[in-house]
């Protein structure tokens, strides 16, 4: 297994997190799993790239689109720069910004003060 691969249980995670849909369309069964933070060719020996938070389960299209729109994508939080820990990146889920934790759950931002 590549270094900063996913394991068997860190995709369990993310597929009961996810629901067994797409993360981004939200209807699409789950076909593959997508970092957040890339891995680099070599795989990476940083462990917060395995943990379910770098994760997102996606459909064969939606993951193109990731792919291939790559602004759009760091602006959702579908991508996240190599500098950045993707559990203090919000992503785009549901229709709002949500903060995947290091152990597979979800969680809102702060509510801003008034």
């Amino acid at each position: 297994m590549r270094p900063g691969a996913f394991t068997n249980d860190t995709r369990l995670i993310i597929e009961a997190r996810a629901m067994g849909v797409c993360e981004i369309c939200g209807n699409a069964p789950i076909q593959q799993f997508h970092h957040r933070r890339p891995r680099g060719s070599g795989g990476t020996r940083r462990p917060e790239t395995a943990y379910p938070s770098n994760g997102l389960a996606l459909c064969s299209p939606c993951h193109a689109t990731v792919e291939s729109n790559r602004d759009e994508s760091y602006r959702l939080g579908y991508l996240v720069r190599q500098q950045h820990n993707p559990e203090d990146v919000a992503v785009w889920v549901g229709g709002r910004f949500m903060f995947f934790t290091k152990h597979g759950g979800i969680e809102s931002p702060p509510k801003e003060a008034d």
